[in-house]
């Protein structure tokens, strides 16, 4: 198993490497319905906001998230100090941080409007990716304090805190969903932890 996720995580990573490079060399967005749009770049400026847009778009239209790692690795690439380090491969820079702002702007926006607690979470991995953890660092505050109200929760929110959650090796230990909310809307929102932990803890939901 081990090793299938190995080659699997290699074979993601040479493809966003790949759809990088092709829209860095000659303005191609491999991802995009039609071309004429990322072609932009070459009389324009970079316009590579573009390609994360497209990426991001069909990683939420993927029915079986195949292509939720491959869209981390492309924003990964992304960033100027992952550039320094494939600088053998990476010849001319990417989109810079306006670019990687645009990108942010349009995960979070994403967020918002995505049902699924799986993809909304997949979506705080690449902002992780991308060096935002805004959203998340609220959540953590909230959650450090002891203030945190899940009643007044965000669908955003909830994801974060999901995020958070699997990102916590004692709370998968053995998870209490009644420690945040018995209410259905919690565990569908936190159904993926659920899921991972070890141990749930069953609940009867508040009608």
């Amino acid at each position: 198993m081990v090793f299938c996720f190995i080659h699997l995580s290699v074979q993601e990573f040479l493809a966003a490497l790949h759809v990088h490079l092709t829209f860095i060399n000659s303005g191609v967005n491999l991802l995009a319905e039609e071309q004429s749009t990322s072609r932009w770049s070459k009389l324009f400026g970079d316009k590579s906001k573009y390609l994360y847009q497209s990426a991001v778009d069909k990683a939420l239209q993927s029915p079986n998230g195949h292509l939720d790692l491959f869209l981390r690795f492309l924003l990964g690439i992304s960033l100027q100090t992952n550039q320094n380090v494939l600088q053998g491969l990476l010849t001319q820079t990417g989109s810079g941080s306006e670019n990687n702002q645009v990108a942010v702007d349009y995960i979070k926006k994403k967020i918002k409007k995505t049902p699924s607690a799986e993809k909304s979470i997949n979506l705080f991995h690449c902002l992780n990716e991308l060096k935002d953890r805004s959203l998340v660092d609220q959540i953590q505050q909230s959650l450090s304090s002891g203030s945190l109200s899940t009643d007044k929760l965000s669908p955003a929110q909830w994801s974060a805190l999901g995020f958070i959650l699997l990102s916590s090796e004692k709370d998968l230990d053995v998870f209490d969903l009644k420690k945040y909310s018995a209410s259905e809307e919690a565990l569908l929102r936190l159904l993926p932890v659920v899921k991972a932990s070890k141990k749930a803890l069953q609940v009867e939901f508040i009608q």
